[in-house]
């Protein structure tokens, strides 16, 4: 069944502003193939099952609404609580931005 034009042509524009990034053998294999059930399925809509109560407008729309940016002078979350700041850098641990973990009882290890 082919798709609706509009919602075709939402997909086509969405998808020929999109570069997917480099990356593992397999995760670009995995990419390609959403890519291809993207292309196959076109974006949601409302009265796709899975999306029926959120809004997907914004996907529709030919540019991305860029997401809201944390305001610097907001306290952190979690600044009263006591918590260890562990922080992954492209999931690789980076001990030089994270807390000392030494009496926390925390072990980082591949």
């Amino acid at each position: 069944m082919a798709l609706p034009k509009v919602r075709a042509d939402a997909t086509a524009a969405r998808i020929a502003g999109l570069r997917l990034p480099e990356g593992a053998a397999w995760a670009g294999e995995a990419r390609r193939a959403a890519l291809g059930r993207l292309t196959t399925m076109g974006l949601p809509q409302r009265r796709d099952e899975y999306w029926r109560y959120t809004d997907p407008a914004g996907l529709l729309a030919p540019e991305p609404q860029p997401a809201a940016l944390l305001d610097d002078t907001d306290p952190p979350v979690f600044a009263g609580m006591g918590a260890v700041r562990i922080v992954f850098v492209d999931g690789v641990f980076d001990p030089g931005a994270s807390d000392a973990l030494e009496g926390t009882g925390l072990e980082i290890e591949r």
